[in-house]
């Protein structure tokens, strides 16, 4: 028989003279931020619709909606949805809650052609109510969508919109899922540095906002990003900081990844009982979840525990069990996991050839796996150019609607402007004409502007597309050469692969870096650093790259005795790396380096000196420009972006520096930082 779902608000549980008007919705929403999904439907399942207003019916059934999301019931969700739109007026509000969370719901069911459908129609709904922070969700809530889809740049252009809406919005729930997203797309693009900032921004506006799920939720995330930076020791705070939260709600699954986090952590830092009692109990949480994964990683942290507790003997019925769990996983990183742990078994017990047996089928599944995901990458990368330029496309289309209409209306104001001045007076027609040439004279400038405007944004368009064609064609030629079995060493054709994958990260990060530079999203990290070592460290590496080189060096150093300065160093490393490297790239050998590096009343000074060659007067103000390059001596033969010097500029203004660039003694070019002393 087919089971029709019907939503239980309708259920007659309890007798019509129960009572009903009692039921108390602020304490349901306390309940559902709790993450006391159940107690909240317990509350919830006896009541009747009709015995309840109107609108007191609508808000129990919406927060029904999201507790149903929330436990992972979605059809249930968008049958209590559908009943609203059936049952209910919808003004405008309530049809941009009930496509927001069908959109959700479609999302984390994968359908997402229907997801997107729902997304935007709330975003015109949004729009329509001119709430800043509801349109800034469904920026959000898009760039989610396309996060999901493994385009990127699209999923980062909707989040930092999203971001510019809700700068200024009370609402913490919403700003911290759009900073929790832009830190899963910062740890997709290997930036774990922004991506450690905005965890902690998220973190900090779901402890404002009081939902312990999310706050247990971004901790963790946190711990994971600083696992990834060796920082071990924040790692473990922040998992003991979601365990605070976790503890408080039957998220069973949550909490087994959380104590096999702590266990790889306790490993690290060889805290090795520790380990073992987390490992334990992430098994524990993972048998009452009924996880299949988190099973998998509670073995794995037992086996690796015991393993490293030199305890092969226990650790063998894990491993054993490891291998059944597996079974289904046979194509997945997890399997490559079991290998290198049974291999690690066997070398403890002195089977050499079980150890090598299972070494040699970990590498050739990572070599399978890597290769499956190159190309995986490669077809992404494509999908989110291809995307980026169909939405830019689209923009301009709509720019250029929107301009044609500004026109009709301007035309037609100007016809009744010449009639009205045909029945005045003669002074007013002479002030109306003078009016109508003020009019014209402006209206075409602001035209003016706006097609400079489209002709800078087409430029960079086709020059970021230009940039990505060499290497996507290499991409395509060697990924079709691996079809045909061209190759006669695919390492060599992986390797190749690598590096242009490689390239268009590379390029992908250095305009995300551009956009958040843009946006103001990219936050100060400054600390108190001693000069002296600065220019130390600075002066070796500079020496080291010019002599890879075959460039001669030379240092000019004058700092004060225990002079300091309050500055973000890892974008100051990164601003005097990234200006050393063109000067190696682009001074001819045998060439000469010059380091400098000074301190006068208000100023840290950096100046870099090259040879020849160096540029004209007419090309010197542009090197800043984005994606300029110096076609004679500068070429894109070299592999640079021609982004480089930009984020250099954009970095020194972040800091309140200035930088600056001339034609230097040498032949060459001398680029010069002035830092303010804070």
């Amino acid at each position: 028989m087919k089971k029709i779902f019907v939503p239980l608000l309708l259920t007659c549980m309890l007798s019509t003279n129960t009572a009903l008007a009692s039921i108390d919705i602020d304490e349901l929403k306390q309940l559902e931020k709790q993450g006391k999904y159940q107690i909240a439907l317990d509350l919830i399942e006896p009541w009747r619709l009709e015995n309840l207003s109107q609108d007191k019916a609508l808000e129990v059934m919406l927060i029904q909606a999201e507790i149903y999301r929330k436990q992972g019931l979605f059809e249930k969700a968008i049958s209590t949805l559908n009943y609203i739109e059936k049952n209910h007026y919808l003004d405008t509000q309530l049809i941009r809650t009930i496509n927001n969370e069908k959109g959700i719901n479609y999302r984390r069911m994968s359908r997402l052609i229907e997801a997107e459908e729902h997304y935007y129609k709330a975003l015109k709904a949004a729009q329509e109510l001119e709430d800043k922070t509801l349109i800034g969700l469904a920026y959000s809530n898009l760039g989610t969508l396309y996060d999901h889809k493994n385009q990127l740049a699209q999923a980062m252009q909707f989040q930092l919109k999203a971001q510019s809406y809700l700068k200024d919005s009370n609402d913490h729930g919403i700003k911290a899922s759009n900073f929790y997203n832009l830190g899963d797309i910062s740890v997709r693009l290997d930036d774990y540095e922004q991506a450690e900032i905005f965890f902690r921004w998220a973190l900090g506006e779901d402890k404002k906002n009081g939902d312990i799920v999310a706050i247990a939720d971004s901790a963790l995330r946190l711990s994971h990003v600083s696992y990834k930076k060796d920082n071990h020791k924040a790692a473990i705070d922040n998992i003991y900081e979601a365990l605070k939260y976790l503890k408080q709600t039957n998220a069973n699954e949550s909490l087994s990844r959380a104590y096999h986090m702590l266990a790889s952590n306790y490993i690290k830092i060889e805290q090795g009982e520790a380990a073992l009692i987390n490992a334990h109990l992430s098994l524990d949480f993972a048998q009452k979840s009924q996880s299949q994964l988190q099973l998998i990683y509670a073995h794995i942290s037992l086996s690796k525990t015991y393993l490293y507790l030199k305890k092969p003997q226990v650790a063998i019925n894990y491993i054993n069990e490891l291998e059944e769990l597996v079974k289904a996983e046979s194509q997945s990183p997890l399997t490559i996991h079991y290998h290198e742990i049974a291999a690690d078994l066997a070398n403890q017990t002195e089977d050499l050839k079980s150890a090598f047996e299972h070494i040699y089928k970990a590498l050739t599944l990572n070599k399978t796996i890597s290769a499956k995901l190159n190309n995986q990458k490669a077809e992404s990368y494509r999908n989110s150019i291809s995307s980026l330029v169909q939405r830019q496309q689209l923009e301009v289309s709509e720019k250029e609607k929107a301009l044609a209409q500004s026109e009709l209306k301007h035309t037609k104001l100007m016809q009744k402007s010449w009639l009205i001045a045909g029945l005045a007076t003669l002074f007013i027609c002479l002030l109306l004409i003078y009016i109508y040439f003020i009019k014209h004279r402006t209206a075409n400038l602001a035209a003016k502007l706006y097609h400079q405007n489209l002709k800078q944004k087409e430029k960079m368009l086709a020059d970021i597309s230009h940039e990505l064609r060499t290497p996507l064609s290499v991409l395509k030629l060697h990924i079709e050469a691996l079809e045909h079995g061209l190759f006669e060493d695919n390492n060599k054709a992986y390797g190749k692969i690598n590096e242009k994958i490689s390239q268009l990260n590379s390029l992908i990060t250095d305009v995300y870096q551009l956009s958040q530079a843009e946006n103001n999203a990219i936050a100060l990290n400054e600390q108190i650093q001693c000069v002296q070592t600065l220019s130390q460290n600075y002066s070796y590496d500079i020496k080291r790259m010019t002599e890879n080189h075959a460039l001669t060096f030379s240092s000019e150093i004058s700092i004060p005795e225990g002079s300091t300065i309050n500055i973000d160093k890892p974008k100051l490393d990164r601003v005097v790396d990234n200006l050393c490297k063109n000067t190696c790239l682009y001074t001819d050998s045998p060439g000469k380096v010059v380091f400098k590096m000074y301190q006068d009343k208000h100023h840290l000074n950096i100046q870099i000196e090259d040879s020849s060659p160096t540029v004209t007067d007419e090309e010197l103000p542009k090197l800043f420009e984005r994606l300029y390059r110096v076609e004679s001596s500068r070429s894109r033969a070299t592999g640079g972006s021609g982004l480089g010097l930009s984020i250099c500029k954009s970095l020194v203004e972040l800091m309140s520096g200035s930088i600056d660039i001339k034609r230097s003694n040498l032949g060459g070019l001398d680029i010069s930082i002035a830092l303010p002393l804070k």
